[in-house]
């Protein structure tokens, strides 16, 4: 008999729901010959390490078809969260897999990291192990994702606190700018305050200066060089 879900197996799990140091292993998958193909004509990888396969061994399986494949089996065998945004996938790959072998996965719930104030989502991170049927390791990595919270009446308030007053910064008027006339350079001067006389630079061109009236002296007689006559001399011409 195959496996039976019911509607609350499906629903998607809160970040406070989600049990930390979970462990869940998943089905078994054979990746075929033709899977790869599949997914090299998909994602686009023609390179000859995906498409070429060495005289008598089968195609390798590319790195990137193993993280597909860890991933769907995740979806399947284990808890579905309320994932808001994946974070990053951290991954390497330190054995080979071949068309023709057997794969699953081992999900496990290594961190909870503690929300920051009242926010809607925190992360979460879980390691993933990818094991041959025999038990080799093949891949191993991290997913971290940020998780819906299950918030309170209280907690959804706080949440709302800061997008309410984003909203309302986006929606309050802006001051408008004084326009600066053609032509002009520097910074605009700020408007007389009132009560307070603004100060003029007077222009030296319109100041008028008074004439200054010219003022004529009388001549003075020159004086001769030499010896100058006495008064009797003067007497007897």
């Amino acid at each position: 008999m195959g496996s039976r879900y019911t509607r609350a197996d499906l629903e998607p799990l809160s970040f406070d729901d989600l049990p930390l140091g979970g462990e869940w292993t998943t089905r078994r998958r054979t990746i075929s010959e033709s899977e790869i193909a599949l997914f090299t004509g998909v994602s686009g990888d023609f390179s000859p390490l995906s498409i070429e396969s060495a005289p008598g061994h089968a195609r390798v399986a590319p790195p990137t078809l193993l993280v597909a494949v860890a991933v769907g089996l995740g979806t399947i065998d284990m808890p579905v969260p309320s994932v808001e945004e994946w974070e990053w996938l951290n991954w390497k790959f330190p054995r080979a897999v071949h068309a023709g072998d057997t794969i699953y996965a081992r999900w496990t719930l290594t961190q909870k990291r503690p929300p920051i104030g009242g926010a809607s989502t925190s992360i979460v991170v879980w390691r993933v192990d990818v094991h041959t049927a025999d038990g080799a390791l093949c891949a191993e990595g991290e997913v971290g994702a940020k998780v819906r919270r299950h918030l309170a009446g209280k907690d959804r308030e706080r949440a709302s606190e800061p997008a309410a007053a984003a909203g309302a910064a986006a929606s309050a008027p802006r001051r408008r700018r004084r326009r600066r006339p053609a032509g002009a350079n520097g910074p605009i001067a700020e408007p007389p305050r009132r009560g307070v006389r603004p100060f003029v630079t007077p222009n030296l061109r319109e100041i008028k200066r008074p004439r200054r009236s010219l003022r004529l002296l009388p001549l003075q007689p020159r004086h001769r060089a030499g010896p100058q006559p006495s008064a009797a001399a003067w007497a007897g011409s």
